[in-house]
C-alpha cells in the first residue's frame, strides 16, 4: 500500500491510500491529479468538509476536503473532492471508515481524488469527472440520465461495485473481484480482477487482463482478453480476441473470435467467424467461415467454410450443409466421418511437400489431393468423388474406400488423357495384396485399397 499526500485546505494535507496489483500504474494517475490539485489551489475554494451538506457557490470553483468517515453530499460548483486521512492528526495512516458522497447536485466537472481502508460511495449527476479511489471497496454510482457524464474511474484492489451510468466512460478496476455495469455509451473496461461485466446496450471495449471473470455485454462490442478461464457472451456483430480455456457465446446472429486456445465457442444461427484459433471446440448452428486455426478442432456447425493451416486436425460435423475445406501449406487432416451433409476438400496447391487426409461423411462427398501425399476415405453412403490436378499434383495419394460405396468416381483435371490413352495407365497399373496402384503423366502415383481392378469408367474429364 502506497500513500499519496495531497494538497488540502487551510494549509493542511491529505492522505490518500493507494493499492493494487498495479500500484505504481494507480500511484503515478493519483501523483498527477495531485500536482494538478496544487496547481489550481490558489484559485480554489477550498474547505474542510463535515458531513452533511455542502454547496460551492459565487465565483471560485470549489474544493472539498473529506478526513473522517460519514455521508457527505455535495453541491454547487464543486471540482475537486479529496478523501483520506488528516495527515497532521493521523501521520501515515489510512482513514478508516466508510465514506458517502452524493454529488448528483454538482458542477459540469467535478474530479474526486482518495482511498480509506473502508471504501468510498460516490453518485454522480450529469457532470463529467475523474473517480480515482485507491483503496477499499468502493461503490461508484453514474447517471442513467439521458444527458449523463462522461468518467475516468480508476480503483485499487478492493471488490468494487461501479454502475458506469449513460455517459461515455474509462474504467480501470483493479484486482478483486469487481461488479461492473455498463449503460448505453461507449466504453472503455481495463479489468484485472475476477470481474462481473455487464450490459444490455451501449457499446463495449472490454480488456481482460485478469482470469476468470463473467462477461455478458451487447451488440457491437469488442472483448479482448489477455488472460483466460473467462465466460463471455457478446450480441450481435461483437468480437472476441485471444484467451484460453474459454467459453464464448456469440449470442447475436453475427460475431467473430479471433485467436485463442482450448476454448469453446457457441452460437445460434447467422454467420460467424472464427480465425486462428487452436484446439478449440466449437458449436454453431448457422454458417461458420473458419480461417487458419491449428490443433485438434471441433466443428459442429450449420454449413462450413474452413480454410487451413499448418497441423490443423479438424472434425468436422454439418448438420444443415455442405461444408467446404481448403487446406493450406503442411499437414493438415479434415475427418468429417461423423457429417451427414458433403463435404467439398481440397488439397493445398502451392509449395510441393505436406500432406492432407480427408474422411468424407454418409452424403456424396468431393476430395481433390493436393501437393505432397494425401490420403482420402470418402465413406461408404452415398457416391463420391475423388479429384486429382495435374502439375499440382505428383505426391503419392491413396483412395482407402473406392470400392464402399455405388458410383464413385475419379475426376482428372486438366490430363490430357483420351478414354484409350488412359486404359493404357490401367494396362500399367501395379497389383499388390488386393491393392491397385497407377501412376499418371505427372508422376502422380494413385493407390486403390481393397481394390484388384479399375476400367476407364471409373474415371472422368477424359476426352
Amino acid at each position: 500500500m502506497a500513500i499519496i499526500t495531497v494538497v488540502g485546505a487551510s494549509g493542511g494535507n491529505v492522505q490518500v491510500t493507494v493499492d493494487g496489483s498495479d500500484t505504481a500504474t494507480l500511484v503515478q494517475q493519483a501523483n498527477a491529479l495531485s500536482a494538478k490539485l496544487s496547481g489550481e489551489i490558489g484559485s480554489l475554494d477550498a474547505r474542510n468538509l463535515a458531513a452533511g451538506t455542502t454547496t460551492f457557490s459565487g465565483n471560485q470553483s470549489g474544493y472539498g476536503v473529506i478526513t473522517a468517515a460519514g455521508s457527505y453530499k455535495v453541491g454547487g460548483n464543486a471540482e475537486w473532492l479529496s478523501v483520506g486521512s488528516d495527515a497532521a492528526s493521523n501521520p501515515s495512516a489510512a482513514l478508516d471508515g466508510w465514506v458517502n458522497i452524493d454529488a448528483s447536485k454538482g458542477a459540469s466537472n467535478l474530479t474526486v481524488l482518495g482511498g480509506t481502508n473502508a471504501g468510498i460511495s460516490f453518485r454522480a449527476g450529469s457532470q463529467s469527472g475523474t473517480f480515482l479511489a485507491g483503496s477499499g471497496d468502493n461503490l461508484f454510482q453514474g447517471s442513467n440520465l439521458s444527458n449523463a457524464g462522461n468518467w475516468t474511474i480508476n480503483t485499487g484492489d478492493g471488490n468494487d461495485i461501479i454502475n458506469s451510468g449513460n455517459g461515455n466512460n474509462t474504467i480501470s478496476a483493479g484486482a478483486g473481484e469487481n461488479t461492473i455495469t455498463l449503460g448505453r455509451g461507449v466504453n472503455y473496461v481495463h479489468s484485472y480482477g475476477q470481474d462481473t461485466i455487464t450490459a444490455d446496450a451501449g457499446v463495449q471495449n472490454i480488456t481482460l487482463n485478469g482470469a476468470s471473470s463473467f462477461v455478458d455485454v451487447a451488440d457491437n462490442s469488442l472483448v479482448v482478453d489477455n488472460a483466460g478461464y473467462q465466460q463471455i457472451t457478446v450480441g450481435g456483430g461483437s468480437t472476441v480476441t485471444g484467451g484460453s480455456y474459454d467459453y464464448i457465446n456469440l449470442a447475436g446472429t453475427t460475431g467473430t473470435v479471433n485467436g485463442g486456445q482450448l476454448s469453446t465457442i457457441s452460437a445460434a444461427t447467422g454467420d460467424f467467424q472464427v480465425t486462428q484459433t487452436d484446439q478449440a471446440n466449437i458449436d454453431i448452428a448457422g454458417n461458420l467461415t473458419f480461417i487458419r486455426g491449428t490443433g485438434q478442432t471441433t466443428i459442429t456447425a450449420g454449413q462450413s467454410t474452413i480454410f487451413g493451416a499448418q497441423g490443423l486436425d479438424a472434425i468436422v460435423n454439418s448438420t444443415s450443409g455442405t461444408s467446404l475445406f481448403v487446406a493450406n501449406s503442411g499437414n493438415e487432416t479434415l475427418d468429417g466421418a461423423s457429417s451427414v451433409f458433403g463435404i467439398h476438400a481440397f488439397g493445398n496447391v502451392a509449395g510441393t511437400t505436406g500432406s492432407q487426409l480427408f474422411i468424407g461423411g454418409s452424403a456424396s462427398d468431393t476430395l481433390v489431393g493436393g501437393v505432397g501425399d494425401a490420403t482420402l476415405t470418402g465413406g461408404s453412403g452415398a457416391a463420391n468423388v475423388f479429384g486429382f490436378r495435374n502439375s499440382i499434383a505428383g505426391g503419392n495419394y491413396t483412395i482407402t474406400d473406392f470400392g464402399s460405396a455405388a458410383g464413385n468416381t475419379v475426376l482428372l483435371v486438366d490430363y490430357d488423357y483420351t478414354k484409350s490413352d488412359f486404359q493404357k495407365v490401367l494396362d500399367a497399373a501395379a497389383h499388390q495384396n488386393g491393392n491397385t496402384t497407377i501412376t499418371l503423366s505427372d508422376n502422380s502415383k494413385i493407390t486403390f485399397t481393397g481394390v484388384d481392378s479399375l476400367s476407364v469408367s471409373d474415371f472422368s474429364n477424359l476426352k
